[in-house]
């Protein structure tokens, strides 16, 4: 229906989408076409991932394709993907919705916070909307590897409930890479659990 219609590509404008799942679905089809990226015609496509605002501050994580030469490729990384030796590149939607009260996304508050503090900036507590996500050196970023990290950030603000001590041994590649194979794995036995259940 034409009056649903209100998510424009965020290259051109020149086409609407019912969501941005919508976009994504369609690029493929709207790539070749749009004359936003024809004006600026990236030397790849990075694969991000963004995190949609839910009600009650859970993220809902898709994956998402950026031209390489996106905005958010001139952002700095932030500051605690920086301490765990992953530097990562946040940045809102260009075309965002509307922010309020129901867009908390407290997974991109996580990937905010200061390494030092534990706080994220105050425009990054409360009602912050989607994100998206992608890594400072241009390599592809999962989902699950995603999830991975942000649970891995969630380990790190817990640790501050010790001490600003307690959260500088987070702070080590190695200590993440581990998580992360570890987090993986077990996603990985879960679903094979949850497979096997559905043919028993």
């Amino acid at each position: 229906r034409s009056d649903q219609l209100n998510t424009p590509c965020p290259y051109c404008n020149g086409v609407t989408y019912c969501s941005t799942l919508c976009v994504r679905e369609g690029w493929e089809d709207h790539k070749p076409n749009c004359r936003g990226l024809a004006s600026t015609v990236p030397d790849a496509i990075v694969k991000a991932v963004q995190i949609d605002a839910k009600n009650g501050g859970g993220g809902t994580y898709s994956m998402f394709w950026l031209p390489s030469n996106d905005p958010i490729f001139n952002t700095k990384p932030v500051p605690i993907s920086q301490k765990i030796g992953l530097p990562l590149l946040v940045r809102r939607p260009m075309n965002e919705s509307v922010r309020g009260s129901l867009t908390d996304n407290q997974h991109a508050t996580w990937l905010m916070i200061d390494p030092i503090t534990g706080f994220a900036p105050p425009e990054w507590q409360s009602c912050v909307g989607d994100v998206l996500v992608a890594r400072a050196d241009g390599k592809a970023l999962e989902t699950n590897t995603l999830g991975a990290i942000t649970d891995y950030i969630s380990d790190i603000l817990d640790a501050f409930g010790n001490g600003v001590a307690a959260a500088q041994k987070y702070y080590n590649r190695d200590r993440l890479d581990k998580y992360i194979a570890d987090h993986l794995r077990m996603q990985q036995q879960f679903n094979q659990f949850q497979l096997k259940g559905e043919f028993e």
